[in-house]
């Protein structure tokens, strides 16, 4: 499976050590050539280091810069490339978490998954043995997640919500 990685996705799962979670779950992980400089090329940056010596996270720049020049217009460079490169390279998803990001991506006919879907996923090939404490160190790290859906999330799970 090959995925294409926003930089939400890297940082969150770098600040709660679970970025190596990206390569046991496909056979190529690639950031956009943004998305990567957005987390590596700012020094001091949550998950700077971690992707940076991540080398199994292939970064790839887009073809076509016209179509990430018309998507900036309603999102952030990094969610532009994602979604160009996805459709470029053929990905099995792109992560994105941000909904906007998502319609767009959708629109364009990609498989999108976020980072709560992608857990999930996890756990069912038993990668992980649990999303509740996962999703309790992403709120710490400051990810947002709504009680609804944090609720939604552990249940889909199987597991209990207390």
């Amino acid at each position: 499976m090959i995925l294409v990685v926003d930089s939400s996705a890297l940082i969150t799962l770098a600040r709660i050590g679970r970025l190596p979670l990206l390569q046991q779950l496909a056979s190529q992980v690639v950031a956009p050539h943004a998305v990567y400089e957005e987390v590596v090329g700012q020094r001091g940056r949550p998950g700077e280091v971690e992707v940076n010596q991540a080398s199994w996270i292939f970064r790839q720049r887009v073809r076509d810069a016209n179509r990430v020049a018309f998507l900036q217009t309603e999102l952030a460079r990094g969610e532009s490339e994602a979604i160009v490169l996805a459709g470029e390279i053929n990905a099995d998803f792109v992560i994105l978490d941000d909904a906007r990001a998502r319609q767009i991506a959708q629109r364009s006919g990609l498989r999108v998954i976020g980072l709560l879907g992608l857990l999930i996923r996890a756990k069912e090939l038993g990668l992980i043995d649990a999303i509740k404490p996962l999703l309790d160190d992403m709120i710490k790290a400051g990810f947002y997640i709504g009680a609804t859906v944090y609720r939604d999330v552990v249940e889909k799970a199987g597991e209990s919500s207390i």
